[in-house]
Order: structure tokens, then sequence, then C-alpha cells
């Protein structure tokens, strides 16, 4: 009896292991050339006619003055993802609705670059986008003038694909989000799936692109919740460990299911002392709750 027991828990056990060496033999590790993906993307935007599909960051802010803040969007939300999913699907399933917003800085005594501006989050498969008003803000205000070098700004995929940003949208300055539209030729997107507002220790993962590294995953809690401006309906903040930097604004905070429940806002970094270089303490990164964004959309009527 004991024999056929043991004979039981060896076939047992050698069954656990090659499940486990299968598992393992199916996760295949992606290395992406993103500093080749940067050379794509410019050569994209100097391939012949490919200039006459952009709008110009002068005839952006011309159409853009006349825009009221809090004009309603529409847009109908993906719903919500009901499944909790594991950190490396939260990836690939959402990477796709991640778009890396892009500067051209045109050649003056310098050469022709590209330059990593922001991060942005497709809501729409038409292409409606939102990212912060600050990603923006030379679009908005009035009163900021463009540089000399300043010519395109435009959004692109992982997978290399350029879109023009066609206008903006909407935005509000407090709540620090904006909404533009991006012409994407007749293609379908994928949009990011919309959650709800998380309480303090809620698990969240950033997917943005810090100081131009493209696709960065980071994850961590909500450390806490406030009202940064009291009674303004988009004061509303969260705060959260997970890791973020320049170039991750506008950048999705999603849950265990891939929703999106909060967006990239600003860092504050803290010293020992008020300002550097005394040694930094901690940051403090601060996000726009899911709340504010759908508070500027408007559901289309079917």
């Amino acid at each position: 009896m004991r024999k056929c027991c043991f004979k039981g828990l060896c076939v047992g056990l050698l069954a656990v292991l090659l499940g486990t060496a299968s598992c393992r033999a199916q996760e295949k590790v992606v290395y992406r050339d993103y500093d080749r993906l940067g050379w794509t993307i410019l050569d994209s935007l100097k391939r012949p006619g490919a200039a006459s599909l952009f709008k110009g960051m002068n005839t952006l802010k011309l159409a853009t003055r006349m825009l009221e803040e809090n004009t309603p969007v529409d847009v109908e939300p993906r719903p919500a993802g009901k499944r909790e999913l594991k950190p490396r699907a939260i990836i690939e399933q959402r990477r796709e609705s991640v778009l890396m917003v892009f500067k051209y800085m045109r050649a003056t005594v310098h050469p022709e670059y590209i330059m990593p501006w922001a991060t942005a989050v497709v809501l729409s498969e038409d292409g409606v986008c939102v990212t912060n008003s600050h990603v923006l803000w030379q679009l908005i205000d009035t009163s900021a003038r463009l540089d000399l070098r300043d010519s395109l700004l435009f959004v692109a995929t992982e997978a290399g694909k350029i879109y023009s940003i066609s206008s903006v949208l909407s935005y509000n300055r407090s709540g620090d989000l904006a909404f533009f539209k991006i012409d994407t030729r007749g293609e379908r997107l994928v949009p990011m799936p919309l959650g709800e507002d998380l309480a303090v220790g809620s698990n969240v993962h950033a997917l943005t692109h810090p100081a131009g590294y493209p696709y960065v995953y980071t994850s961590g809690v909500v450390s806490r919740t406030f009202i940064k401006e009291s009674g303004n309906p988009f004061g509303n903040r969260v705060e959260i460990t997970a890791d973020f930097a320049k170039g991750s604004s506008g950048g999705p905070i999603m849950d265990d299911r891939g929703n999106m429940v909060a967006m990239v806002s600003c860092l504050h970094p803290i010293y020992y002392v008020d300002q550097p270089p005394s040694d930094r303490q901690m940051g403090i990164k601060e996000c726009i709750p899911v709340s504010s964004i759908v508070r500027l959309m408007r559901k289309l009527e079917k």
C-alpha cells in the first residue's frame, strides 16, 4: 500500500514539474528595438506626401482658439473588464491602447529630430484620445508661443504607425485633462476600457513612456486620495506608489482587471531641505481619477 502511494506521489510530482516546465516554455520573452522604432517613425514622417496628412502646430493652435473649456466630448466608453488579469496579461492586452506623443522639430542650425513628449490613451475606435492639458498647453493657451522649431505634434503606436492630431476636442485646466481626435485614416483602434475610482490600498498598474523610454510598466498601490481644490468637481486627486516620470504625463493607471482608473498628472519630489541638491527623500505621484475623465464625456445615443 505504501509503495502504491509513493508511486502515485511520484507520478503526480512529475506531472506538476512537466506542467510547470511547459508553462515556462510558452512564456516567450520579446525584446523590442525601440531605438530603431524612433528612426522608423521619423522616416515615416519624411515619406513623400506624408506631410500633407498632418496639421502643423500653428494650424491646430488657430483651430483651438475658439474652443470652450469643458466642452462635452461625444464618445462611448469601452465597457470595463470583469476578469482579474495577471500583470503580464494587462500589459499585452492594453499596450495597443497606449500611444506615444511626439513633437517633430524641424531642422534649423541642428538636424531635424522627433522629441518624445508624453503619453496618451485611446478612448474610441475612431480616434478619440485623452491626455493631460499641460501636454497640449501650447495649443490650448492663447498666450503660449510656439518655438521656432515646433512643427508637428503627433502620436505613434508601438508598431510604428503614426497619426496626425486633427483637433483638440475639450480640456479642463484644473483637472489637467485634454481630449483630442486623431486621423486614423479609416483604421479601427483598440480603446482602453474605463473602470472606477479606487480606494487607498488598491493595486494599480502603469504603462507609460518616462523620459523617452517607451512602454515602461510599473506597479504599486493607491497611497492617498484627496481634494486638491475644494468645491471644484475636477479637484479630486489620487496618489500612487507606482513609478513614473516626465514623458509619462497622460499615461493610464489601471486596476487588476486592466481598466483605466486614473491618469498620470505630475510628480512632487520631496527633499530633506526645500530645494536640491539636498538628498531626495521620496516623490509624490499625483494622478487624475477616472471619474474626472468621464465627467467630460457624453455618451453617444444609440
